[in-house]
């Protein structure tokens, strides 16, 4: 099976079509046309797109992992583990100069 592009020629009203194109803009899409293709896509894959939050849903394994790390990192905290900063150019030198894990 070959892929080969096709034009669609979708009728629009120039309202629509502007609000469309600030929306595609705000989203970081340069075109109208390049933001309905993303859409267009994951409507043919049967996914559902979501530009309401950058971050979007962690998947189970992922919250359950992050859980984790917030436990470990207050655990650490409360037993005075962590390091303090009392300012952000001493939190960036310490992020400098930690150990790569």
């Amino acid at each position: 099976m070959t892929n080969r592009a096709i034009t669609l020629h979708i009728p629009l009203d120039s309202a629509v079509r502007d609000k469309l194109a600030q929306k595609a803009k705000a989203l970081g899409f340069d075109s109208v046309q390049a933001y309905i293709r993303v859409w267009a896509k994951a409507e043919a894959d049967g996914r559902t797109l979501d530009f309401g939050d950058p971050w979007g849903e962690p998947t189970p394994e992922a919250a359950e992992r992050l859980n984790r790390w917030s436990a470990e990192a207050v655990e650490q905290s409360r037993a005075g583990k962590l390091p303090r900063f009392s300012n952000a150019t001493d939190a960036l030198d310490h992020l400098d100069h930690a150990p790569a894990d």
